[in-house]
């Protein structure tokens, strides 16, 4: 999962559709929309000139939906977990404020109405994950990738392998974000597989990474108290900056090796654009505080921050690719 904490509210609480929104944290969906976008693209660049191939805007619209369906599972779930170890809780004491979605926390949303949010999510998910895999004349990848897709969302923070305590978190975001989405929705437009997809979702596999580390570099002073392990933990605050800056930067170096190699068409280097906002990310995770408030309130700042780059990046590439077809 991509986890992300959002700001400390101090209006009326929402209410309605609004507060259905921030139980889901819709604002972390370009996470799982930008590699379905990508991989869908993928498949549309590498096959437009092969006999037979045509895009399924059908089948496109329903592998959005269930990716975006697995993302509400693996939010609510980590919600819950997250609370009931108490990482969620508002710590005056220590300097720590409501986490995660607040909706637990602040007693918005019960914890009943979260399962039951989690199992029909859940449930969509899996109906779309059916059909597609009928529809691509029971691909066993496919297959694969479903199941993997929903233990990944479950076990992501529940017993009893809790890969996020386990500091296991980056592996898992890396393969069910970055290359299982990009990957399935490859798949289920050509129904063949290809190691080209897998090679090509690389970039989002590190930026989707660089938001669960973000989030982690900014929680590296809370998350010991629960005994939870975390990347950072293990490796430090100062080779944790570093790894973020491998990450956000390696996505560029990637793409750039694509272009090189003529893996992708040279219009994908529109995604440059973005460097400015990648450069200013590695400044202000550089000077982080060190105060608990205001390293939580600059962390999340730059967690979301960090979300929102990589929608930018991934849909000027996608742009870019489209740009393409027309040259």
């Amino acid at each position: 999962m991509v986890e992300q904490n959002t700001q400390q509210i101090a209006v009326a609480s929402p209410k309605g559709f609004k507060l259905f929104m921030m139980t889901i944290r819709a604002f972390a969906f370009p996470a799982s929309v930008i590699p379905i976008l990508y991989g869908s693209m993928i498949s549309v660049v590498m096959n437009r000139n092969t006999p037979g191939f045509h895009f399924d805007f059908l089948v496109f619209f329903l592998t959005l939906i269930g990716a975006m369906c697995i993302h509400v599972t693996t939010n609510v779930v980590n919600d819950i977990y997250d609370y009931d170890k108490g990482l969620d809780k508002e710590d005056k004491e220590i300097g720590i404020p409501h986490g995660g979605s607040l909706v637990l926390s602040r007693g918005l949303v019960s914890n009943a109405q979260l399962k039951l949010i989690a199992f029909l999510s859940a449930i969509i998910a899996l109906a779309i994950g059916f059909f597609l895999y009928v529809h691509t004349g029971y691909n066993k990848v496919i297959l694969g990738l479903i199941i993997f897709g929903f233990l990944s969302a479950i076990y992501y923070t529940a017993a009893p392998f809790s890969l996020k305590y386990k500091a296991l978190g980056d592996i898992q975001v890396f393969l069910s974000f970055g290359t299982g989405m990009t990957l399935g929705a490859y798949l289920v437009q050509t129904h063949t597989f290809s190691w080209i997809p897998v090679i090509l979702s690389i970039p989002f596999g590190l930026l989707i990474d660089a938001i669960l580390h973000s989030n982690n570099i900014r929680d590296i002073n809370f998350d010991g108290k629960f005994g939870v392990k975390t990347l950072p933990i293990l490796i430090g605050e100062q080779l944790s900056k570093y790894f973020y800056y491998f990450l956000i930067l390696s996505a560029y170096a990637s793409i750039i090796f694509f272009v090189a190699f003529g893996i992708i068409p040279w219009p994908a280097l529109l995604n440059l654009i973005t460097l400015p906002t990648a450069l200013k990310l590695i400044r202000m995770l550089k000077d982080i505080p060190k105060d608990n408030i205001a390293r939580w309130e600059l962390g999340t700042k730059h967690n979301i921050m960090t979300a929102q780059f990589n929608m930018q990046f991934g849909l000027t590439l996608v742009a870019g690719l489209i740009i393409s077809l027309f040259f």
